[in-house]
């Protein structure tokens, strides 16, 4: 015995305009109806609405040329910083994936790079793990532009030395910071309490090229262990004041908050 579905209803013409006029694929309008794109592209063949030819995807922009040509703009160095410890390359498309269990860090790079619809996956890692937030981004000149920086497919052990001019370096850093580093506090020689700003990666040889390079611009000398590359005490303070050098800036606000209030009593 056959079963009855019933037919999913997609308004012709709000369909055209998603499809044709916005430019957007069938599986991004079907999530807008909460349906299957095969559902959307059924519903344009009946409607006679042209399909895009196979592959289309691939040639899809969603970071305007504006935003790549201001480079280099504190804002996009402080992105690729994000990309660069908490991002990915995939292998088989145009696409980066940012993901993060803190939704202020997806919501800061949707917005710097102008996202008007970021597609964000929240993906329950169930408990005890937090909730993961995963920010699809498929554009293949942002995709060009961060391999031209040195950024490639699974560059966890493989990542080197990047392309970012020093005048940007401390907006870069803030955004590696956010994603796999931080500022701790801990208890020294008589317990004396002093700040830890701390950068982890697999890759020895990129926590090397970051810690010559802060050395170049500041002055400021690190201590590299294992995959952690460490400031500590007064080092610390001051690697905060070069890359917190405005009110103002993108940020994970919990992460400046801790170099922030330990300033003001230990400054």
């Amino acid at each position: 015995m056959r079963v009855a579905h019933n037919k999913i209803t997609l308004p012709r013409d709000e369909l055209e305009r998603l499809y044709v006029e916005e430019n957007l694929s069938s599986n991004e309008i079907a999530r807008r109806f909460g349906c299957g794109g095969a559902a959307v592209l059924a519903r344009l063949r009946e409607y006679g609405i042209p399909l895009k030819p196979r592959g289309w995807q691939k040639l899809v922009r969603h970071v305007s040329d504006a935003v790549l040509e201001a480079w280099p703009s504190p804002e996009l160095a402080y992105v690729v910083g994000l990309i660069a410890s908490d991002g990915n390359l995939q292998k088989q498309n145009n696409c980066m994936l940012l993901v993060s269990t803190e939704r202020e860090i997806i919501d800061n790079c949707a917005a710097l790079v102008n996202l008007t619809e970021p597609h964000v996956i929240v993906w329950d890692q169930g408990f005890p793990r937090k909730t993961a937030y995963i920010l699809q981004l498929c554009d293949y000149e942002f995709r060009a532009f961060l391999e031209a920086r040195g950024l490639t497919p699974n560059k966890a052990m493989t990542i080197g030395a990047l392309d970012i001019p020093d005048e940007v370096f401390a907006d870069f850093l803030r955004g590696e910071l956010d994603g796999d580093g931080g500022w701790y506090v801990s208890k020294g020689w008589r317990d004396v309490p002093y700040l830890i700003g701390k950068f982890t990666s697999r890759s020895q040889r990129y926590l090397e090229w970051i810690h010559q390079t802060v050395l170049h611009l500041t002055g400021i000398d690190g201590r590299l262990q294992n995959s952690r590359l460490f400031y500590n005490g007064k080092k610390a303070e001051a690697l905060g004041e070069w890359i917190y050098y405005a009110p103002d800036l993108p940020c994970l606000q919990r992460k400046r908050n801790v170099w922030q209030n330990w300033m003001p009593a230990n400054g």
